[in-house]
């Protein structure tokens, strides 16, 4: 059985989207290797500092002459890693190391260039093709993304295998209640949305559903996210009474979408989309957009409205906000959808696409 090395250079930035994403499949990886008696690795080019949330994360330290960033895992990794068949978690890999699987997210910068500096949008959409050509086998977060990566031409069906993420790390974090006083915010009298001022996240379609007279009372909560200006400053008026929190802990999230009356997820598309299922995991009722890997993540655990039509959006937050036996339905279906999108899960069907390449 060869050795496995997985690619840690996400360990250089903060672990925050899909750096965090692949921590944890780091962990489950080395873990569910060790298990079944492989020889596994973590290799990085710094040493990071301890994270006694990853304990698992502690990577042979490998220095080479291209500095820490994409000249380390272009130039020095294949040589790091030759002969072991080499795992990377963060959408790219080195083309120089054939026997590699690559986890792409998505296919964003195909699909939305727009939000994406130039640069970054350019380099992706060359360099994706490139990997996923080189590569052994990709792996990518949903089935909408497996397609919309076989559109694109990163890779061919047969070649790219759905892992979909785990959700429940939100109830790994102690709620924050806190959050809700500074805010004089009361359990269960809020819509609250996570702040992006991107255009495909669409949070205009949030702030035009709330400019109802019969919503006039409910306050909108975006959390994370830019501060209002941002969104003025794209032509996005949101409603009176807005709270913008700016950053949040994983603590404070976890409160803020537990007291949510309602969560809602209005993005155009998304490769995975965590936050409605961290909300369905803390026993909120989610309205979501029908629109990318949303109707396959979410299942029927979320009420749904066309991203693009805004009375769709204001009749399904009325509805989560004054029907409360439909709140509640939606809230049970979606806490047992929850259920099955979980760490351990996503562990158990990675190491079935990674095994039976060793």
């Amino acid at each position: 059985m060869s050795r496995i090395t997985i690619n840690g250079k996400f360990l250089g930035a903060g672990l925050n989207g899909v750096h965090r994403t692949a921590a944890h499949y780091a962990s489950l990886l080395i873990a569910r290797a060790r298990a079944a008696g492989c020889d596994v690795r973590l290799v990085a080019p710094s040493a990071p500092a301890p994270d006694p949330e990853f304990p698992l994360l502690v990577p042979e330290v490998h220095k080479g002459r291209f500095g820490n960033g994409q000249g380390w895992e272009m130039l020095s990794l294949p040589r790091i890693a030759r002969g072991d068949l080499l795992v990377n978690f963060c959408n790219l890999g080195p083309v120089l190391h054939r026997n590699s699987v690559v986890m792409i997210h998505d296919a964003q910068t195909y699909l939305y260039p727009a939000d994406y500096t130039g640069k970054q949008a350019a380099a992706y959409r060359i360099l994706l093709p490139v990997i996923g050509a080189r590569a052994r086998h990709l792996l990518t977060v949903s089935d909408f993304s497996r397609q919309s990566l076989v559109r694109h031409r990163v890779g061919h069906a047969g070649k790219i295998s759905v892992v979909h993420n785990g959700t429940d790390h939100i109830l790994d974090a102690m709620p924050d209640d806190a959050i809700l006083a500074r805010y004089g915010l009361e359990p269960k009298s809020y819509v609250m949305v996570v702040g992006s001022a991107k255009g495909y996240k669409n949070i205009a379609r949030v702030f035009a559903a709330m400019e109802d007279e019969a919503l006039a009372g409910v306050r909108l909560v975006v959390a994370g996210g830019p501060d209002a200006q941002a969104y003025v400053s794209r032509g996005w008026t949101p409603p009176e009474g807005t709270i913008f929190t700016g950053f949040v802990s994983d603590g404070e999230l976890r409160a803020l979408y537990a007291a949510a009356a309602v969560f809602a997820f209005p993005s155009r598309t998304e490769g995975f989309g965590l936050p409605p299922v961290e909300a369905m995991q803390c026993g909120t009722p989610v309205v979501a957009a029908r629109a990318g890997a949303m109707p396959e993540v979410c299942g029927d655990g979320a009420c749904y409205a066309d991203p693009d039509d805004t009375e769709q959006w204001r009749a399904a937050i009325s509805r989560m906000l004054f029907d409360k036996a439909e709140a509640k339905a939606v809230t049970a279906r979606g806490a047992e959808r929850a259920k099955t999108l979980s760490w351990d899960n996503a562990g158990d069907r990675l190491w079935s696409c990674l095994q039976p390449l060793l």
